[in-house]
């Protein structure tokens, strides 16, 4: 395998930012938009209006957003959707704007915008529903993962040996991607990055990656996060990655 760029993308200002919408069925709540619990829905209540999911960053911005992910579980298929920033939360320009071609995974990159408010407007006959809302930055790695990366496939199957040595197996669940990557030689800037990625999700939140091929996936980090001072300015790392069937 030739040395690949790997992105992660691990912050979501739902979580920290004001969220309001315009409809909300209380059965399936608005913080179902940001929970990190891909399959569990949030449902507007309204079938006969346009569905806007506003997000108020506050006063004091430093995080700038790039990119905009929607899991599967969706029903955007056919619809009209925008995402658009203000900086007075009344005049709106547009990040995004297009018609959902399909029910899969939405991921969009947009031009790096730094503003205070936010909102996902969608045109919509019948109830809008999404899994997540994931609004985002790209952090790409700046030292790429080494050519002895590893990636492979973790089973869901229980194995169990009688004493006559018979075994008996039973799947419990799909089989899931997971990767060993080895950042040999960095800097102690990507070592800061790596430190706030650590203290954002501590281990609790999950978060997504584009791997080595370019694929969208999320996952969760397994091993604790560790440097290795090759000098006083140089660093590696290891990253044990698993992905997370939602």
């Amino acid at each position: 395998m030739s040395i690949q760029t790997v992105t992660v993308m691990y912050r979501n200002i739902l979580e920290t930012g004001t969220v309001t919408v315009t409809s909300e069925n209380t059965s399936y709540p608005k913080y179902r938009l940001y929970d990190r619990e891909l399959t569990k829905l949030f449902k507007a209540l309204d079938s006969t209006s346009d569905v806007d999911i506003m997000i108020d960053q506050g006063a004091v911005i430093s995080y700038a957003l790039t990119r905009l992910i929607i899991p599967e579980g969706h029903n955007l298929n056919g619809k009209v959707c925008k995402l658009q920033y203000s900086t007075d939360g009344t005049n709106y320009s547009d990040a995004l704007s297009w018609t959902q071609a399909d029910a899969l995974v939405i991921n969009k990159t947009f031009t790096t915008q730094t503003k205070q408010y936010w909102r996902f407007r969608v045109t919509i006959t019948g109830i809008l529903q999404l899994g997540e809302l994931y609004l985002t930055d790209s952090y790409v790695f700046t030292r790429n993962i080494s050519n002895e990366a590893v990636q492979g496939t973790k089973r869901n199957v229980l194995r169990e040996e009688g004493v006559s040595g018979t075994v008996r197996k039973v799947k419990l669940g799909e089989s899931r991607r997971q990767y060993q990557y080895k950042l040999k030689a960095m800097g102690l800037t990507q070592m800061s990055d790596f430190q706030a990625w650590e203290n954002e999700t501590e281990g609790v939140k999950d978060f997504y990656i584009l791997d080595h091929n370019g694929d969208l996936v999320y996952c969760e980090m397994l091993n604790e996060l560790e440097f290795r001072y090759l000098t006083g300015t140089v660093v590696g790392s290891d990253l044990n990655l698993c992905e997370v069937l939602s």
